[in-house]
């Protein structure tokens, strides 16, 4: 405990000195003890203790569609699950997005103003101070009872200091503070785990441009591809019908081919730089400023063995946007704690300690006769407003049973997103399978025909048909691959991985 300060001079008795330090002891013995009854009784609550909800509906051992969808494994996926793709440029990629995205540095402030509430919401913990000096002129009591002592003449105006100091703590009795610091403590977690399933987002995101990106390039390529095949077999007609082998309809008909494969040109440019774009933003780059090796990629990163997708438990574990509603409801259920806490009446123990000096002279402040001080519980209690408290309450338990029936939602519409994902995903996954089987098949066909038609055996309208075959399988199966490609990201992201540090 700190010295009892002196505010006389030292010409006035030792006793009067020793009364001043018995009283400030006794002030701030009273607001210590105090701070013991509250911290003892900051435990009590009259509501219900918070019981965090069970989602039995997500606790089943494996995904419905993983029994019909091929391609993957019951394993726990990997928190980086990105890295399966064994792509050193994806990596990079989804590294610099998560130290640079402009809508995670947003997030990152507001887990920081949220951590700023908390510690606001904490302090209402600790006592409460006021002090205060005062200065008037005028006459004062004391003035003129000194004066009619000396004569009967009237009393001088003289100046007056007032100086003050007050400490006031809430006894948290009914655990209102509690409950309200219980709810700053929910809505951190619950701002934190926002940040973390916006992480989830941006990792996809950035892995879905760039799947895009690389997938638009082929299907442009094959797209090229297409078009110098058919500017070669519309030349071939042209000699053929210059010779009278074929007739004018023959040549009109592979110019229109020809002319078919070079519109499809611009749209597939068009989203193979638009993907670009996005992925650059996503970045925190700006649009132009495009990524070097996303710019180069061909062929989208595709898994090819199985991968790990783990079950409904394994989902709730992973998945940020579950943790959040979580801690939203346990912020709704303390709220609800506070609104009840308010319709009991407050207690308040403080004390205070003022000086009143009337001689014009700040050392009279140690007088004695200048001092008041007081120490000792104050009770108030709304009884106009109870009916509002009682609303406010009624609000509150509102808050909450909707809260418990957001998180329920939430997991379903969890458990909705991986089910769907993969359904789709499998069902890519058998297009794809099948259309590479007829690609083959129609390869071969067009090589037959090629040679028939340089034989003279065939007329080029079988080679037409042919090529046609192909070029349409060519393009089916960049598409179905990107597909593919998408709906792993998919997967991956509505399990609910790349939040981890």
């Amino acid at each position: 405990m700190p010295a009892a300060p002196t505010f006389a001079s030292s010409a006035r008795p030792p006793a009067r000195r020793l009364t001043l330090s018995r009283r400030y002891t006794a002030l701030v013995s009273g607001v210590l003890l105090a701070a013991t009854f509250s911290a003892t009784l900051a435990a009590c609550s009259v509501a219900e203790p918070y019981r965090a909800p069970v989602a039995s509906v997500a606790q089943r051992a494996s995904f419905d569609a993983a029994a019909s969808t091929p391609q993957i494994a019951t394993a726990a996926p990997p928190d980086h699950w990105w890295q399966l793709f064994d792509d050193p440029a994806l990596d990079a990629l989804i590294r610099e997005a998560l130290a640079q995205n402009r809508d995670l540095a947003v997030a990152a402030a507001r887990v920081m103003r949220a951590h700023a509430v908390l510690a606001q919401a904490d302090a209402a913990r600790l006592p409460s101070t006021q002090t205060s000096f005062g200065v008037d002129y005028g006459k004062h009591e004391s003035d003129q009872i000194v004066a009619a002592a000396r004569d009967t003449g009237s009393a001088p105006s003289r100046f007056g200091w007032a100086p003050g100091f007050a400490v006031s703590w809430e006894l948290d009795f009914w655990g209102r503070v509690h409950d309200l610091v219980d709810a700053a403590h929910a809505d951190a977690e619950a701002q934190q785990a926002a940040s973390d399933a916006l992480r989830v987002t941006v990792a996809a995101e950035t892995a879905d441009a760039y799947v895009r990106a690389c997938a638009y390039a082929q299907r442009l390529d094959v797209a090229q591809h297409s078009v110098a095949i058919a500017g070669q077999l519309e030349a071939l007609t042209q000699r053929q019908q210059a010779l009278g082998l074929v007739s004018s309809m023959e040549l009109e008909r592979a110019r229109a081919f020809a002319d078919d494969m070079r519109a499809s040109l611009p749209a597939l440019d068009g989203e193979h730089r638009a993907a670009l774009y996005e992925l650059a933003v996503l970045l925190g780059r700006a649009p132009a400023d495009i990524p070097a090796a996303a710019q180069a990629c061909r062929q989208p990163p595709m898994l090819a063995q199985p991968f790990p997708v783990g079950d409904g438990a394994a989902l709730l574990r992973r998945r940020p946007d579950l943790r959040e509603a979580e801690r939203r409801l346990a912020a709704a259920h303390a709220r609800a704690g506070a609104a009840q806490a308010a319709l009991y009446p407050s207690i308040t123990l403080g004390g205070s300690v003022n000086w009143l000096s009337t001689t014009g002279n700040p050392a009279s402040l140690g007088d004695r006769y200048a001092l008041a001080w007081s120490v000792g519980p104050l009770i108030s209690w709304n009884f106009p407003n109870l009916a509002a408290n009682r609303a406010q309450w009624g609000a509150a338990r509102a808050d909450d049973t909707a809260a418990r029936a957001a998180f329920d939602a939430q997991v379903l519409r969890a458990l909705q997103e991986a089910e769907q994902a993969l359904a789709r995903y499998g069902a890519a996954w058998r297009e794809h399978d099948a259309l590479t089987t007829a690609r083959a098949a129609h390869a071969r066909a067009y090589t037959l025909a090629e040679r028939a038609f340089r034989a003279g055996a065939v007329d080029s309208l079988d080679v037409l048909d042919a090529q046609r075959s192909l070029n349409a399988d060519d393009a089916a199966l960049a598409q179905s691959a990107q597909r593919v490609a998408r709906d792993q990201v998919t997967v991956f992201k509505a399990l609910g991985g790349g939040w981890q540090p």
